[in-house]
């Protein structure tokens, strides 16, 4: 069996508990990003790219005129830039580019230029026909609208395993009751979105547990029942998390069986 198609058996499996968050504030005030929307009315260039004038809710970017620079043919997710006047600009990755004509996809604003240089941002789109027909593609023109967060914010979360370990159970035979305190910390202060994943190292195609989640406290603790192979001494604990604009990291450590 394999790891990531067997998450739902690894949920199933899983027994956990929140414990409460020491040493945290419960009045902790959580930043929320900014609310960021965009209206793209597009058109088809002539490599049947698509680009057109957009106009958005933010100060540091009302209006410009966006443009695809590439396609990745097997996902078909296109990068497009835009470009906000003397204000810099900003690349955004979204797909699927056909959907674009009249459906929906996921936007993620990748870099900036200039001043916007630390712009990052993610959310949803959806499409609307304005004109043309599918028997002529470079007729058709459309209207995208997307809507999430978005902020002057480059900086990953951080994280740390504060606290973990392990004590043998008498039952189930070769069971182990761990227990993990993370810090998932924004420098910006929105939320930490993550995933957790207990790896036995004989078996690492096989998670042994999975917990996935969100915290604005900073702290996120569980406490796990897992059953790895006899021989096993070393369990990897893998953990990747993101904010609420995009920003991603990943971080890993070991815990030792006794």
């Amino acid at each position: 069996m394999h790891g990531r198609a067997l998450l739902g058996a690894a949920i199933a499996t899983l027994v956990a508990l929140a414990l409460p968050a020491a040493g945290t504030s419960k009045n902790r005030v959580q930043a929320a990003a900014p609310e960021f929307q965009l209206v793209f009315d597009g058109k088809h260039t002539p490599s049947l790219l698509h680009e057109g004038p957009f106009t958005t809710n933010a100060s540091f970017c009302p209006s410009g005129y966006a443009m695809d620079t590439g396609v990745d043919s097997a996902t078909e997710t296109a990068l497009r830039k835009f470009t906000c006047g003397s204000s810099g600009g900003f690349t955004a990755q979204l797909g699927r580019l056909p959907a674009e004509h009249g459906g929906s996809g996921i936007w993620h604003i990748v870099e900036g230029s200039g001043p916007l240089a630390d712009l990052r941002g993610k959310g949803t789109w959806s499409s609307v026909r304005l004109g043309g027909t599918v028997t002529d593609p470079a007729s058709i023109t459309f209207r995208s609208t997307w809507k999430g967060a978005a902020a002057l914010d480059a900086a990953p979360p951080t994280i740390a395993a504060s606290k973990r370990s392990a004590q043998k159970l008498r039952r189930p035979k070769g069971a182990y009751r761990i227990r993990i305190v993370l810090s998932l910390n924004d420098a910006a202060g929105s939320a930490v979105s993550y995933t957790m994943a207990v790896i036995d190292p004989r078996r690492p195609n096989d998670w042994l547990a999975t917990k996935s989640g969100a915290t604005s406290s900073g702290t996120a603790a569980f406490s796990l029942r897992v059953r790895p192979a006899k021989r096993t001494r070393i369990l990897h604990l893998k953990v990747d998390a993101s904010d609420a604009v995009g920003n991603s990291t990943a971080f890993a450590t070991t815990l030792r069986l006794r």
